[in-house]
Order: C-alpha cells, then sequence, then structure tokens
C-alpha cells in the first residue's frame, strides 16, 4: 500500500513542520510514503493521478487538515477526496461539516437523546437578546458557530450581563464573520471538563481524561485558545469508574450520531445536573502534545508512531475489507 501524506500548515502547534515530520516518519516504518504541501486543488489532484498511474492502485490518503487554505476556508479537502473517490483517514466531508457547525452537531445530539447545554444563535447584531436569554438565564458562553479546536474562545467569552453578551456576540460577529452560538455555561457545584478521545477499529479505544485545571495558570475555567497556543492545559486520568464508564458511553453514542469514522474527540462538561456533550471534534490535533495522542501514551501505551500507524490500518482495513493493509 502506496500511502500519500498532505501537508496543509498552519500556525497551529498540531499542524506545524514538527507534528507532520513525526507523522511522515511513523508511516515510513510501514508503507512507502509520498508527502505534497499542494497550493492548489489542481495540483493535488494531479499529484494523487500520477502517484495512482505509478503504483497502478489509489493511495490512501493521510489527512488531518479540513482546508487546503485555513485562512480563507477554501479546498475543503474531505469533501475533495470523497468526490475523487479516494480511501482517507478520517470521517466523510458530510461528517466533518457537521462535526464543524455546532448548531448541526447539536440538533443530531437531541436527536439522539444525548444531553447538550441549551443554547440559541445569533446572526445579526441588531437581535433582540433579552427574551432569548431569560429562557437559559446567566451565565453563558458565546463561540462562533463554525470553528474548532478552541478558536474564538477566550476569558471573554463568558458572560454574565447583557452588556457582556453584546460584546461578546460583536466580537464574533465582526472576528469570525458567522453567526455566534450563545449557549448555557456549564458551572457550579461539581463542575468538571473531560475530553474523550476514540480511535475506531476492530476494537474501539477511548482515552478518557479530565482538565486539571487546578494545575493551569488560569483565572477562568475554560479551554481557551490563548491556553491551547501557550501550551497551558493540563489533563489528569480519570480515576472514577463510574464516571469514566459515563463519559465514553456519551462518547461513542456521539461518534454514531454525526456518522464519524477512524478517530474523533468529545469534549464534555459536568456539574450537579448531569453531564454535557459540548461538541465533537472531528478532526482532533494529531500533535505530540495533543489531548489524544497524549492521552494513548498514558492509558494505552501507544507511543506516537504506533498510534499513526493504528489509525492509518484501522482506516485501511475499514475501506478496504479485507484486502493487506
Amino acid at each position: 500500500m502506496n500511502v500519500v501524506l498532505i501537508k496543509s500548515y498552519t500556525d497551529k502547534p498540531w499542524r506545524s513542520p514538527e507534528t507532520y515530520r513525526l507523522i511522515e516518519d511513523s508511516l515510513k516504518e510501514k508503507w512507502e510514503v509520498a508527502s505534497i504541501t499542494p497550493q492548489t486543488e489542481e495540483a493535488l489532484y494531479d499529484f494523487l493521478g500520477e502517484q495512482q498511474r505509478r503504483h497502478g492502485e489509489p493511495p490512501f490518503v493521510f489527512n488531518i487538515a479540513e482546508y487546503l487554505d485555513e485562512e480563507h476556508k477554501t479546498g475543503f479537502l474531505p469533501a475533495l477526496l470523497d468526490e475523487w473517490q479516494l480511501p482517507h483517514l478520517g470521517s466523510s466531508a458530510e461528517s466533518v461539516a457537521t462535526g464543524l457547525d455546532k448548531v448541526r452537531t447539536k440538533t443530531l445530539l437531541d436527536a439522539n437523546q444525548i444531553p447538550t447545554p441549551d443554547y440559541f444563535v445569533v446572526r445579526d447584531g441588531n437581535a433582540a437578546l433579552a427574551e432569548r436569554v431569560e429562557a437559559l438565564g446567566y451565565p453563558l458562553i458565546v463561540k462562533p458557530l463554525l470553528e474548532g479546536g478552541h478558536i474564538g474562545i477566550s476569558e471573554d467569552s463568558v458572560v454574565s450581563t447583557q452588556t457582556e453578551l453584546r460584546q461578546a456576540v460583536h466580537r464574533v460577529l465582526e472576528d469570525y464573520e458567522q453567526p455566534a452560538l450563545v449557549e448555557d455555561y456549564i458551572t457550579g457545584a461539581g463542575m468538571r471538563e473531560f475530553s474523550v478521545g476514540i480511535v475506531d477499529g476492530d476494537e474501539r479505544l477511548f482515552t478518557p481524561i479530565e482538565i486539571d485545571y487546578a494545575a493551569m495558570a488560569v483565572e477562568r475555567k475554560i479551554l481557551s485558545y490563548e491556553a491551547a497556543q501557550q501550551d497551558l492545559e493540563r489533563i489528569k486520568l480519570v480515576e472514577d469508574p463510574a464516571v469514566r464508564d459515563e463519559i465514553i458511553d456519551l462518547t461513542a453514542r456521539t461518534f454514531e450520531a454525526v456518522g464519524a469514522s477512524d478517530y474523533s474527540r468529545v469534549d464534555l462538561r459536568m456539574n450537579h445536573t448531569g453531564c454535557y456533550v459540548l461538541e465533537i471534534n472531528i478532526m482532533p490535533g494529531l500533535g505530540p502534545h495533543s489531548f489524544l495522542p497524549d492521552a494513548a501514551r498514558s492509558i494505552h501505551n501507544l507511543e506516537y508512531a504506533q498510534l499513526v500507524q493504528n489509525l492509518a490500518e484501522n482506516s485501511m482495513r475499514r475501506q478496504f475489507l479485507s484486502a493487506e493493509c
């Protein structure tokens, strides 16, 4: 099996030259690998076609990026690979798009009776908010509707007054040019936050971890983009079997509800009222210090190269059935 690695760099640590170097080295331990950093859809199409002609079969594409150009959100890679009918790591374009749209995700969660915080969407800066807020009450958290990876999340995203709410909504509408999701902020007695990775194969592996806010230099218990960029996030293992079982069950149900494949990560919060799915990250970071690789090492003794190879093999097996990997 020949493998093509698509490199789409950003300033995110999980899409850095170091991350792609580690992935490429890991894949080369088992397969012939060709890599490309495409500037255009046409260049990628031509490169993949040349690989297919050279080897006499379609390549398996190892891709961890949503877009060729993330800044402008153009070249939606899962859709291109689906359209070209090429086997590739991860979910279908439809499932990735669902995961990137928080309302579409929440609609599926509600339909499958998976608890998620109550919310409403603001698409216009002049929208009347008082009546909608009254149904939820404060505090609330304001997020960009169509972003992942903590993008658009800061300590100012949590609001407790009408003025703070309008300011946070305005920031999302102006800075990200997309609607704002206004959501019940899960806090209060017994608040805990979890992240559960899932690696799907013949045997599903789950990587439940808890966000260790006590060990983090943050004023507010929130996973902000700034904290991620500055590597302030700290985690610990989930020791309570009942809690671990509950969050694994919610993760599996969420994974299936959105039709995800191969791997994902589900973020959850718990307080005295219950446990809630915040979102699913269909293409979670695979940087060497991202939640999923860290937890896979701690919980399942999977070193980074083993995890990358496991992901590739499971995906190949899913798409080629009994064909040799």
